[in-house]
């Protein structure tokens, strides 16, 4: 069996042999540095549930032109196994070669005879999941990283439905995509001829409006009082979501002010060291410019605009949100408003991921509808909505950890516009009665409990970094802590074995009284993460669990 370092050599060879020159040269000053070579050619960037994501450069282990080209011939041939015509349509943000990648992509489907539907200027991810749902295509790409530092790029497939590829999907197309040789096995043709010929239809202004007339339409249906309205500073991190965030904002009557600096396109986000509306960093420019405006509302969204962060103005300083935190108001908010029109029924229902916040259980069961739970990734959301379409149960709200939320049924994936209307609507019923965010959200922890989550991340790169990560999930799995704090372990639930009504998964969820940890390797980076849950009767009990939680898991971590 070939080692690590033979395949990469063999490879990084192939690949010398047959790029372009500017490729060449890249791969040219690699030459002395074999920790590199090896790092960039030891395998192929995964193709995850997450589709591709990754560094950019040459190399199989990079995204470059190459990558971009081979997984969307998979993508091709997947797709033309079940439909001789099939459509796709492609997005893209605002990202270093998102928009060359997007056209790379067009070709290689127009080539093989797939009709593609390209927007003509950068759109975020639920515009996306919407245009495939509105048009009825078998399927979209977006290039994009969401979150991550400019250095990465990356490529999310969807299926007809609108929804993230789900593992079948996503191990179908892998199946395709690893049969193909990166250089001999690529169909490709001109971007201009597919256009002349019809096989790439150019997207307009009209599908964004369309979107907001849906966003629009629901917004109204809720019937908001808006009596009084916050000011809201917004920024998009450089991102794709300005337009349509600009646009429902002027729509519902909002007054707002934009980060300038950063509502540009500028590929390496140089205001930011990450453009993650999780970091408080990246509000930095945000709240200077509320402090200015003395702003109620300080609104962040990622580059592909399908998350938001939450500041508010509180007591003179301004204060943050976590994505539970977010998320707990608005199922609250949207039960509410349901139950004012007197349209809930039993079999309605909230969806979350199985890391996010369990505080939504108790709200749920006041009201009386039901909760369902997915692995992580909203691409479960989705899938479980369109699961239950035509079936008589309302979806009322979605959402993550991770700052994700949808509410309405306009798209299949997690949508930070619509986030940024209910959130401003929210704020403004809630100054109507003379009340803030903050005030709201303790009322609701004096109401059904104390529930605190804190996630730990940890980066490990590399090859080396992968075998780490597996020796960690390996302790989780055979010698878990026995206690935490005064809790002792009651259960281990490992998804990988497989447990009832989800799909098998790398996740291990260790179970004490009032306490749960669950850890899983991340999708999409070289990271594995550890998400601590807990409840108690005060925020001072709930610190102390969050500790010792954090202690044990620092001893994982040290293997």
């Amino acid at each position: 069996m070939e080692d690590v370092k033979e395949i990469a050599y063999k490879r990084y060879q192939q690949w010398l042999e047959n790029v372009t020159d500017d490729f060449k040269e890249e791969l040219f000053r690699l030459n002395d540095n074999e920790d590199e070579i090896i790092d960039r050619f030891y395998k192929d960037l995964e193709f995850g549930t997450g589709g591709l994501r990754g560094i950019m450069g040459v190399g199989t282990n990079r995204m470059n032109v190459y990558t971009v080209a081979r997984a969307t011939q998979g993508f091709a041939n997947y797709l033309k196994k079940y439909k001789d015509f099939p459509s796709v349509v492609i997005a893209y943000d605002t990202r270093m070669n998102s928009d060359l990648f997007a056209k790379v992509a067009a070709r290689v489907l127009a080539a093989n005879n797939v009709n593609v539907h390209i927007f003509d200027q950068v759109a975020p991810t639920p515009l996306l999941s919407f245009t495939v749902r509105k048009l009825k295509t078998d399927g979209g790409i977006i290039i994009t990283a969401s979150h991550n530092p400019p250095e990465y790029n990356g490529y999310k497939v969807y299926t007809s439905d609108g929804t993230q590829a789900v593992p079948q999907y996503a191990n179908e197309i892998t199946s395709e995509i690893e049969k193909l040789d990166y250089f001999k096995d690529i169909k490709l043709m001109s971007f201009e001829e597919a256009v002349n010929s019809e096989k790439i239809n150019i997207l307009n202004e009209s599908i964004f409006n369309d979107y907001l007339d849906e966003i629009e339409g629901y917004i109204r249906s809720l019937n908001p009082k808006m009596d009084k309205k916050p000011v809201i500073v917004y920024t998009p991190l450089y991102g794709a979501a300005l337009k349509l965030v600009e646009g429902i904002l002027n729509r519902l009557g909002f007054e707002f002010s934009l980060v300038e600096e950063q509502s540009k396109i500028d590929t390496s986000f140089s205001t930011l060291k990450v453009p993650n509306p999780e970091e408080k960093e990246a509000f930095e420019l945000a709240l200077k410019k509320a402090k200015e405006k003395d702003a109620d509302l300080v609104l962040a969204t990622d580059p592909d605009g399908d998350r938001i962060g939450v500041f508010e103005k509180y007591k003179g300083d301004y204060v943050s949100f976590t994505g539970n935190q977010v998320g707990v108001m608005l199922s609250h908010y949207l039960l509410s408003k349901f139950k004012e029109f007197s349209s809930l029924k039993p079999d309605d229902y909230i969806v979350k991921t199985i890391v996010t916040t369990d505080m939504v259980k108790p709200i749920a069961q006041e009201f009386n509808v039901k909760v369902e739970e997915t692995l992580t990734g909203f691409k479960y959301i989705g899938e479980k909505i369109e699961k239950y379409m035509g079936s008589g149960r309302k979806f009322i709200f979605g959402f993550e950890e991770s700052y994700g939320y949808l509410a309405n049924d306009h798209v299949r994936d997690k949508d930070a516009i619509i986030a940024v209307a209910l959130i401003s609507v929210m704020s403004s019923e809630l100054l109507s009665k003379m009340k803030t965010l903050t005030e709201y959200l303790k009322d609701l922890k004096e109401r059904y409990g104390y529930y605190d989550e804190k996630l730990l991340s940890f980066t490990f790169e590399g090859f080396e970094g992968t075998q780490k990560i597996k020796r960690i999930m390996t302790k989780m799995r055979k010698n878990p802590p026995i206690k935490i704090g005064n809790f002792n372990l009651k259960e281990t639930l490992d998804y990988l074995n497989g447990i009832e009504g989800f799909p098998k998964s790398d996740v291990v969820e260790l179970r004490y009284s009032n306490v749960k940890i669950i850890a899983r390797p991340s999708g999409t980076e070289p990271k594995i993460k550890f998400y601590i849950m807990v409840k108690s009767a005060s925020e001072n009990e709930s610190g102390k669990l969050i500790k010792d939680a954090e202690q044990a898991i620092s001893e994982i971590v040290n293997v």
